[in-house]
């Protein structure tokens, strides 16, 4: 036993954790690590994404004949030139509805207000819900505890907000600069070459593959998702207009967004919208419920499919376990990262696995 591979692999994956562990409690060795790793994670993960969404196009122009610097900043000038369009054209309206949303808070209060009283007095709720819970008064000072807690945070929390500003500010500088170099150094194959002069040659070729793979699932996945937000947010758009639903621009991207989230993401950005359309009437309700139902039927039987196809190859089921076990461990970032990570990890397995069996 003492001899074998496995328990030589054992002794040494035991040792790099205690190592860990160790260091780990010297706060002046690992700290600056961890603040380095913190600060530089977010504008990679941005870069990275923005890199999935357009070496497309800039590899379609160095194809032509384009120098690979000068087809990355024609590609960098038309994204500049599609945003000032996007902002040009639905700036104005996501602004009047943002302020409408804020002017008409006090009347959204009132509202909530009243249906609460319509609650309370409905016997049908009194019978099977505690009437202590809906009590209106007990709801009041509750609330308005909460505000008050709310605005005491943002006070305290100036800090906060001045260096997440800061650290916004860093990262619209940095990925810039990194995407520009990772979009330029596609197709040098410094990766293959690194591993083929690093790893031992009867691995290089099993790395390269799974290399390879994972970054076509992640191109895959990245380009797809962002195509299937995208749909989703106009049709929402487009069906909240159809039904005359207040703050449809707001709302149409929450759902954009939260339908980053696998599964449970629509139903979160669903939400707010059913909200709204409750304190208007119970009808405008019933109506945004029937047009989200719709929304994400034709999203679950004919967007993604025709988008996304089947490429990571993963049972529903599976991918919702990933996700609620992720936002547990890792909130929403560990949410979104869920997904991908889950199935890079897969082919790892998969490739170490096939290797194993060679030899």
């Amino acid at each position: 036993m003492w001899e074998s591979k496995l328990f030589k692999a054992g002794i040494g994956v035991v040792l790099v954790f205690l190592i860990i562990y160790i260091g780990s409690q010297i706060t002046f060795i690992f700290r600056p690590v961890v603040v380095a790793f913190e600060a530089l994670f977010t504008s990679f993960l941005i870069a990275g994404i923005l890199y999935y969404l357009i070496y497309p196009l800039s590899d379609w122009l160095s194809n032509r004949k384009v120098p690979r610097p000068l087809a990355i900043i024609i590609v960098f000038l038309i994204i500049l030139g599609l945003l000032t369009l996007f902002v040009l054209a639905i700036g104005p309206i996501l602004a009047d509805e943002f302020t409408k949303l804020v002017v008409s808070l006090p009347d959204q209060v009132e509202n909530l207000k009243s249906l609460l009283e319509n609650l309370e007095s409905n016997p049908l709720v009194a019978r099977f819900l505690d009437i202590e819970v809906l009590n209106l008064n007990n709801l009041t000072d509750r609330l308005t505890s909460m505000a008050s807690a709310a605005v005491t945070g943002i006070v305290a929390s100036i800090t906060n907000v001045i260096d997440f500003l800061t650290g916004l500010f860093t990262t619209m500088i940095i990925v810039p600069f990194l995407l520009y170099y990772m979009l330029k150094e596609k197709g040098k194959n410094l990766i293959p070459d690194a591993v083929n002069k690093l790893a031992p040659e009867k691995y290089a070729g099993n790395i390269n593959r799974a290399l390879a793979e994972m970054n076509k699932m992640l191109a895959s996945y990245v380009q797809g998702l962002s195509l299937v937000c995208l749909v989703v947010g106009i049709l929402a758009y487009i069906g909240f207009l159809i039904i005359d639903l207040e703050f449809a621009l707001i709302l149409s991207i929450f759902i954009m967004i939260t339908n980053v989230v696998p599964f449970l993401g629509p139903f979160i950005g669903a939400i707010p919208a059913a909200f709204i359309g409750l304190l208007d009437s119970p009808l405008l309700m019933l109506q945004v419920i029937v047009v989200i139902v719709l929304l994400q039927q034709l999203e679950g039987l004919v967007i993604s499919p025709q988008i996304m196809g089947h490429k990571l190859s993963l049972d529903p089921l599976a991918i919702i376990l990933i996700v609620l076990v992720a936002g547990r461990l890792g909130g929403l970032l560990g949410i979104i990262l869920a997904v991908p990570t889950f199935t890079v990890l897969k082919i790892i397995v998969n490739h170490t696995y096939e290797q194993l069996k060679q030899i």
